[in-house]
């Protein structure tokens, strides 16, 4: 009898009687709380039981009910029924009730709320069970199954569950080490063969969460072609498709990216599981393993193929990878639990190894080689260039806490920096004992034919580690001494460096330099601060354009590595930079307690320079006090004119007024400057000449007072400024005769911004201006910039004394507004006058437009107007075509190396004309197409007879890149009068070919009558070429009498100096041969 809880009551009545096959059933259990079936259901708090039992009838036709009532409410009711049929027990039960409190608590999910069941089923006279049907519903799940299992013969049997609104969440694994996973649905056949059926489970959850990792959308399939269910055995595959793995284990989290598949084909029995064919895939990785394990014992084999990308593997060792990386390897466990790792495979880019490992106990072994065929992939490490390649081998044996190891490292040749070093060898051999590590370790080599060799011994003694015998030689160059590691692996001892040629030592850190370095560093322990003393000397030391000569250090300093204070002398004779020289540097260092006094000078390209005061460096924070100072720069005078304190913390310096006398003026300074900035400067009575020994020929004079704030980002401060400038003159201001002018501006400036001008306003006796608005690259622009003359004009004078430019300016305007770095542009002008030596230009207005011009550029659209009412030319051919009022219009574009003129035009009171092309400002090439209307009376008197009203020319003109002109075709039309043909001038020399024709002569004489043509060849120096013209006509009529078949030809060379020409005339008058000649010599 069982003794686990208080005894209840039972009441029976049991009628059965075989030979009437008849069965009746009374049965009423009733137990108080505490009792025996509450203790064995584990309810909470054992509350009281009831149990009602009842049933009557034939056994072949039995029908009975059941209550289970706990704590006085009925926790089920269920009704059933038995049938004896032809093909056996036919069995029925229904029934409701509230079983989630007496299932476990990681079950409770799938019983939640009220559970139904309803069942029917037979067992088979045959064998094996006939399930019509198997009904669960809960508020969390619906499960089904129907079939038949029959281990003698066919089953065929599918059970199904699935969840009916979220997902059913249930913990499984252990307290350690739970498993949770939230299931959507879950199904199962068995078919076939009864003994060993065909088997497909399948699964679909939305979550599996084990410790650290996560499984997203996982569906899950199982399938065999004959499983054994009573020796649990036969083939078994299974795939596994999940949308994500989510794992905190650091190096396996990228190789797990995107969807991650697997596949694995095997077998199961008693004694083992084997894997004949396994895959594993990610967006990362594929990989393929096969594997055995005896249940037994545990021994197992596993091989393992895998290819992977190489940006999931660790960033540490990604460098030396190629784009993918393969892995295999054969892993053993033996029955006694020794773990092996043999044939070790590995291949990326240009890295290879291959090796053994295996652990027995708590011993190791190991042994791995490998090359690195380029190095040339730590070059970024490294951080200079790097070439060649490298065998490497590694083995370890002994104790897994403290194994002894070897490695070693070869190479035929390395370079660095295009420096090579040859015949590499690295040795490095000793114990890995954390507590006690000890090793030698040595480094030979060839550089440019001077050996390498560094050699030096790690060493623990009594707990104390030490490098003894290190020694660093390349050449000549040497550098020496033991050190003792103390607490924090500080150093304590002596190196010394005899160093008479530092260029190879500076050619193995990538470095190019010469000269040499003597002199020892000495470690020591001053009570808990650590000590460092510097003793070098060098006759002189260089690298690229910085040098330096004699120089002499001797400093100690004093717990470096928290708060250092040094003391010493630091001496140069001449330091050079490009072209900075500086001299006499002579820095003298005292320490007083935490701080540091310095006091020195130098000359700085000429320049005399001192400063005097303190530093300390303590808890990550540099504060500089400078107590004095001052620089003489071209005869300007720089001093502090009181103490100023800078701090330097987390890489921002904190400047306390900063003041400081600039040539009789004041500039002071205070904030924070660092990645971020809060600088304010004010500045006052600063005299405009301190500029004139930067600028010769400026004669600047004039006072700057004002203020200025930097804020933001270091990269792109925001600056705000307020100044005025007064009195100021220059040379140039002189020369135009302005006077003394006064500027008063406020705005700011921004990377992102641009430029914002608040106001700005000029003053003076001759000139008034303002500007104000923005000009913003990134954003919208609205500038407008204004000047104007005081009285009714400004004079300007510029040019030259041999080419002098007078000009009267009575106003100027600049607008740019728009969008972004092309912005509208409108500038306007107001000219009374212009002159030069030869010109003289009354009553200017110039109008010049661009919709979208690119000013840092310098291109874009543009098109302009400009007037003049009167131009004076001292040049009787051209002035009467230019006479009264002018105006010229064009419009085109502006590129960075071309204008491009799509219309222009000038308009007079003699001239209309038009003009297209374009004009290269890279190399003076030309291409214009020109138009001219022009009124005959303003061309030349010897013309005009033979012209009409007006005349008409056209002309395509070009200049090459190698300055030639051409003009091809040239036209000219006027009345009778027309002319075509084409002329060059190049180097000097002119071509030319012009024909034409005067349909009337009258024009030349009353008498005359007829038409004649005529044709122009010059060939030669343009100033004097050798001519030819021809005139013929087939009839003339002079004074009634005819002429037919006249021709005229004259050569000749049209020398100003020198003329020649030889004339022929032939025809026929009156019926008479006409012919003629002269020589003009």
């Amino acid at each position: 009898p069982r003794h686990d809880g208080k005894q209840g009551t039972v009441e029976a009545k049991i009628n059965f009687a075989p030979a009437d096959n008849k069965l009746d059933l009374d049965l009423k259990a009733s137990e108080p709380a505490g009792g025996i079936i509450a203790n064995l259901l584990n309810l909470p708090d054992a509350p009281p039981v009831d149990i009602v039992v009842s049933g009557t009838g034939p056994i072949a036709n039995w029908n009975g009910v059941g209550t289970f009532v706990v704590n006085g409410q009925i926790v089920t009711q269920l009704t059933g029924r038995h049938q004896l049929t032809d093909r056996g027990s036919h069995v029925e039960a229904k029934g409701d009730g509230d079983f989630a409190r007496f299932v476990p608590e990681n079950l409770k999910p799938l019983f939640a709320g009220k559970t139904s069941f309803d069942l029917a089923g037979t067992a088979m006279v045959a064998g094996g069970v006939d399930v019509e049907r198997a009904n669960v519903d809960s508020d969390a799940v619906h499960g089904t199954a129907a079939g038949i299992i029959d281990p003698n013969g066919a089953s065929d049997l599918a059970v199904e569950v699935a969840a009916k609104g979220p997902p059913i969440v249930l913990s499984l694994g252990s307290a350690a080490q739970p498993v949770t996973v939230a299931l959507t649905g879950a199904t199962a056949r068995a078919f076939g063969g009864g003994k060993a059926p065909i088997v497909d489970i399948g699964a679909s959850l939305v979550s599996v969460v084990a410790g650290g990792t996560r499984l997203d959308n996982l569906t899950a399939q199982l399938h065999s072609d004959g499983f054994d269910v009573q020796e649990r055995s036969g083939p078994v595959s299974i795939k596994l498709v999940a949308d994500g793995l989510n794992t905190n284990v650091a190096t396996l989290a990228p190789l797990v990216t995107g969807k991650v598949t697997a596949d694995l084909a095997g077998s199961v029995s008693k004694d083992e599981i084997s894997v004949d064919q396994g895959t594993l895939r990610s967006d990362a990785l594929n990989a393929s393993v096969t594997a055995k394990v005896t249940l037994a014992d545990l021994a197992m084999t596993l091989k393992m193929n895998a290819d992977a990308v190489s940006t999931a593997l660790p960033p540490q060792i990604r460098p030396v990878l190629g784009e993918r990386v393969t892995f295999s390897a054969t892993a053993t466990r033996d029955p006694q639990g020794s773990f092996a790792a043999n044939s070790l495979q590995f291949t990326s880019g240009a890295l290879s190894a291959s090796g053994t490992a295996s652990a027995t106990g708590t011993d190791i072994q190991a042994d791995v080689k490998g090359t690195l065929g380029d190095v040339s992939v730590l070059s970024p490490m490294v951080g200079v260039p790097v070439g060649g390649a490298v065998n490497f081998a590694l083995t370890a044996s002994g104790a897994r806490s403290a194994p002894d190891f070897s490695v070693s490292a070869d190479s035929d040749s390395l370079t660095a920096s295009g420096r090579t070093v040859k015949t590499v060898k690295l040795s490095a051999k000793g114990k890995a004992d954390i507590a006690s590590p000890a090793a030698d370790v040595s480094l030979t080599g060839s550089v440019n034919d001077q050996s390498l060799d560094l050699k030096a011994s790690l060493v623990t003694s009594d707990g104390k580690r030490s490098i003894n015998g290190l020694s660093l030689a390349l050449g000549d160059n040497k550098v020496s001494g033991d050190l003792a590691l103390g607490d924090g692996l500080l150093p304590l001892g002596t190196l010394t460096l005899d160093a008479p040629d530092i260029g190879p030592l500076a050619a193995l850190a990538g470095q190019t330099a010469t000269g040499d370095v003597q002199g020892s560093i000495r470690f020591s322990d001053d009570g808990d601060a650590p000590t460092v003393a510097i003793d070098m000397k060098s006759a002189s030391i260089s690298r690229g354009d910085l040098a330096a000569k004699t120089i002499a250090v001797n400093a100690l300093v004093a717990n470096y590595l928290k708060g250092p204070a040094i003391s010493g002398t630091i001496k140069a004779d001449t330091v050079t930079s490009g072209t900075t020289v500086i001299s006499g540097i002579g820095v003298d260092l005292k320490r007083d307690g935490e701080w540091t006094n310095f006091t020195g000078g130098a000359t700085i390209s000429g320049i005399p320079a001192t400063a005097a005061g303190r530093v300390k460096i303590a808890d990550g924070t540099t504060s500089v006090e400078i107590a004095s100072g001052e620089a003489t720069i071209r005869g300007i005078k720089a001093a502090i004119t009181q103490p100023s304190t800078l701090t330097i913390a987390n890489g921002a310096a904190s400047i306390e007024k900063l003041a400081l006398d600039v040539g009789g003026g004041s500039v002071t300074v205070s904030g924070t400057a660092g990645q971020t900035l809060d600088l304010a400067a004010t500045f006052s009575a600063l005299s405009a000449a301190l500029a004139n020994d930067f600028s010769p020929g400026l004669d600047a004079v004039g006072t700057l007072s004002g203020t200025a704030q930097v804020t933001g980002l270091s990269a792109s401060p925001d600056i705000r400024f307020n100044a005025q400038l007064g009195g100021a003159e220059t040379s140039q201001t002189r020369q135009a005769g302005l006077g003394p002018l006064s500027l008063d501006a406020a705005g700011s400036f921004s990377s992102a911004a641009g430029v914002a001008i608040d106001h700005a306003t000029l003053a003076g006796k001759e000139i008034s201006g303002k500007a104000a608005g923005t000009i913003n690259p990134n954003g919208i622009s609205d500038f407008s910039l204004d000047l104007a003359s005081t009285g009714p004009s400004l004079p300007l004078a510029l040019g030259s004394a041999e080419s002098p430019i007078k000009l009267e300016l009575q106003a100027l305007s600049v607008k740019a507004a728009g969008q972004g770095t092309q912005p509208k542009l409108d500038i306007s002008a107001v000219l009374p006058s212009v002159a030069t030596n030869f010109t003289k230009v009354e009553g200017i207005t110039l109008a010049l437009h661009s919709d979208a011009f690119d000013v840092k550029g310098r291109t874009g659209p543009i098109s302009g107007t400009v007037t003049a009412d009167k131009i004076g030319l001292d040049n009787p051919t051209i002035a009467p075509l230019i006479a009264g009022k002018v105006t010229a219009k064009v419009a085109g574009s502006l590129a960075k190396d071309t204008i491009v003129i799509d219309s222009g035009s000038v308009v007079g009171d003699a001239l209309n004309s038009a003009f297209n092309g374009k004009v290269s400002l890279a190399d003076g090439a030309i291409d214009l197409n020109l138009k001219a209307d022009a009124a005959s009376a303003a061309l030349p008197t010897a013309a005009r007879g033979v012209l009409a009203e007006r005349t008409d020319i056209s002309a395509v003109l070009k200049r090459d890149t190698n300055g030639k002109v051409t003009a091809n075709p040239v036209r000219l039309a006027s009345g009778a009068l027309t002319a075509d043909g084409q002329a060059s001038l190049a180097d000097n020399k002119l071509t030319a070919d012009i024909k034409g024709a005067l349909a009337d002569i009258s024009l030349l004489s009353k008498d005359a009558k007829g038409a004649i043509a005529f044709a122009l060849n010059a060939q030669g120096p343009s100033t004097a070429p050798d001519l030819s013209l021809t005139v013929s006509s087939d009839r003339l009529s002079v004074a009634e009498r005819e002429i037919t078949g006249l021709k005229l030809t004259a050569t000749g060379k049209a020398d100003a100096a020198n003329p020649a020409a030889n004339v022929q005339l032939t025809g026929n008058v009156a019926g008479q041969a006409l012919q003629g000649s002269a020589v003009l010599a």
